[in-house]
């Protein structure tokens, strides 16, 4: 699986502070790009895997799949689309894990998941602090663009599966529809007026059908009537 550190896009390369590190990259396809088309972005921690309370995943013995994601990350994998998680991990950032061991962990992931005839397309992580001021770090759409240039995706056409306000921001930032997940939900302190008019699976189980409507309707939709939520 090969990592690479990469910038988000040109214009993000002019204007990247020189001191900070670039945004992680785990690619498991080194096929040649795709033809212009949608993608199925997803979340990890919340979306994926349960989130740790007052902590970060730091090797995979504290990974533990949310219920029934397994089975709809296989049903996606089906519809022969790129599905590629856009993560913030500040843990390497902060000094609390190395970028080989979030490559290890995601290595396991990919390997637990094509056990269970799913598989991702990449992964792509920001590394940084909130306080270094990245450009990759959601609810800045860095790392959205980062893979909509490596794979030739449509980001109007394409959803990104969050359970956060910030991962709303960053999508809708690009174009890109937001699905939102209903159990990292349940458990924001935040205002919930941000929600509303989004697309929302509160279950596992219901996640793939509201994904796959939600794919359908970004084909045709109006780019005009997306609204970015502001970040207060």
């Amino acid at each position: 699986m090969p990592i690479q550190r990469h910038m988000p896009s040109d214009r993000a390369r002019e204007t990247e502070n020189e001191d900070l590190p670039i945004l992680i990259r785990f690619t498991f396809s080194a096929g040649e790009k795709s033809a212009y088309g949608p993608a199925i972005f997803i979340d990890r921690d919340g979306v994926i895997n349960v989130r740790r309370a007052g902590g970060y995943v730091l090797d995979w013995s504290q990974f533990l799949f949310l219920p029934d994601i397994p089975e709809a990350l296989k049903k996606f994998s089906s519809l022969q689309l790129p599905v590629i998680v856009i993560s913030n991990q500040s843990a390497v950032g902060r000094g609390l894990m190395t970028s080989a061991a979030l490559q290890q962990l995601t290595r396991r992931l990919q390997k637990t998941l094509i056990d269970h005839g799913a598989r991702l397309t990449a992964a792509y992580f920001c590394p940084h602090t909130p306080e270094e001021g990245c450009l990759c770090r959601k609810p800045k759409p860095g790392l959205l663009r980062a893979a909509a240039a490596d794979f030739n995706i449509n980001l109007g056409r394409s959803i990104f599966i969050g359970d956060s306000k910030t991962d709303a921001q960053a999508a809708l930032a690009v174009g890109c529809q937001p699905v939102l997940f209903g159990p990292g939900l349940n458990s924001s302190s935040e205002g919930m007026e941000w929600v509303t008019g989004l697309p929302v699976a509160l279950t596992g189980k219901e996640l793939f059908s509201v994904a796959a409507d939600s794919l359908r309707a970004a084909k045709y939709r109006n780019l005009a009537d997306l609204t970015v939520p502001d970040s207060t």
